[in-house]
């Protein structure tokens, strides 16, 4: 008499079955497999059929399939477990079993998935999970995931630690063991003063993120400010908390650094506007020297036209280089002006002269001379006199006379002379 699994539905549910259902002895043999082994695997059902089973399991996964086969063998009813199968190329695929005993007929009923994908994905999850640990771990923050807690009513009351990185115990100063599981009112009585908690279910409430910087007073010591950082989750919240005290200390420093620039700048400012006021002080100071300098000259240099055609010029005090110039300048402009024919230089005023006050003369009495004007020096003196006759000047192309009236008639009577009658 036929089995039932032996009977064409069976072989048809066999065949159409995504999943790898199929029966196996207590010789470690498969006896009947569907098709979708040979679409997983990649063998052949008859290789598959004709080859012991433990022989495509892993080998670090041998030991604990034999266990769950003596175990499967033994009649203890259905045991589910996992192992990974060789393909014909040579890689592996996670396998999920599902199998019953029936000791009478000494066959083991299976029904197996591959959860290759789903292998993967958890262990991608797990990599993830573990690297986004180390992380949290490794980070200069601290970090708190709270889980909310809530009344009989079902109102939030408070919050129930669920886990922190080594920074938050290191903030804590307490094991990790002493604020797992802790209520955060008995952890930290403070935060309630702070508003911390009303803060943290408004975050829950809302879904919306928080982020502020807080200044925390620390009685006998510098102050210290925090930055927190609450995250919504669907449960509670996430924390992080950062010590910017530093940022702040520096951001301080740089404010007032910026503050004694700009009292610099403003006194730099001020001074030069005193400096600017001073020199145009100055200058209108050195113009008005010069003014007077321009008057001092021209009182020191008059030049009187004495009579048609005659100049005077008296010369008191020293004839230096810039005076003689302009004594120079101011004659031969007269002389032109005025059309003189004699120009009278007195030195009654001159009390001594040297070998430059002598080449001054001669300059001027030259410059004169190609202009037509003749000049006569009077008031020469015998000191003045015998400087001129030492230095070889006393014959210089000019005539001289003791005293300016006799200068004066000597011009007079030439000009007369020469007057048209």
């Amino acid at each position: 008499m036929k089995q039932a699994w032996q009977t064409d539905e069976v072989g048809r549910f066999f065949e159409m079955s995504v999943d790898l259902i199929g029966t196996a002895g207590f010789d470690g043999r498969f006896r009947r497999i569907g098709q979708a082994w040979e679409r997983t695997l990649g063998f052949s059902r008859e290789e598959l059929l004709s080859t012991p089973f433990i022989d495509f399991v892993h080998p670090d996964d041998r030991a604990r399939t034999l266990a769950e086969s003596a175990q499967v063998f033994g009649g203890s009813g259905s045991v589910t477990f996992t192992n990974r199968y060789r393909c014909r190329d040579g890689s592996y695929r996670w396998i999920e079993w599902n199998s019953s005993v029936h000791p009478e007929e000494e066959l083991v009923y299976f029904v197996a998935r591959d959860v290759t994908d789903r292998k993967r994905a958890e262990e991608s999850l797990l990599a993830a999970e573990s690297r986004f640990r180390a992380a949290v771990e490794g980070s200069l923050d601290a970090f708190f995931v709270l889980r909310s807690a809530l009344d009989e009513a079902g109102t939030l009351v408070d919050f129930v630690v669920t886990d922190a990185n080594q920074r938050a115990v290191e903030g804590m100063s307490m094991p990790r063991e002493e604020i797992v599981g802790k209520r955060l009112s008995e952890l930290s009585p403070a935060a309630r003063h702070l508003g911390q908690p009303d803060k943290y279910a408004r975050v829950f409430r809302t879904g919306e993120r928080l982020l502020e910087e807080q200044q925390i007073e620390s009685p006998g010591h510098e102050d210290r400010w925090l930055q927190h950082q609450v995250i919504p989750l669907s449960d509670g919240v996430a924390i992080a908390i950062r010590d910017i005290t530093p940022f702040k200390r520096l951001e301080a420093e740089l404010r007032e650094t910026l503050q004694r620039r700009a009292i610099h700048a403003e006194e730099l400012e001020e001074k030069n506007r005193l400096l600017a006021a001073e020199n145009a002080e100055r200058e209108r100071a050195e113009a008005l020297m010069r003014q007077q300098q321009e008057t001092m000259r021209a009182m020191s240099t008059p030049i009187i036209q004495a009579w048609e055609g005659v100049l005077v010029l008296p010369i008191i005090g020293t004839v230096e280089t810039g005076r003689a110039n302009h004594i120079m300048e101011r004659l031969l402009t007269e002389i032109v002006r005025t059309s003189a024919r004699f120009a009278v230089l007195d030195l009654t005023g001159v009390n001594a002269v040297d070998a430059a006050t002598v080449a001054h003369l001669l300059a001027v009495v030259r410059a004169a001379n190609l202009l037509g004007s003749s000049c006569l020096v009077s008031g020469i003196s015998p000191e003045i006199a015998r400087t001129m006759t030492e230095l070889g000047a006393a014959d210089g192309g000019f005539k001289t006379f003791g005293v300016l009236q006799s200068a004066l008639r000597y011009a007079l009577s030439r000009c007369s002379a020469e007057s048209p009658r």
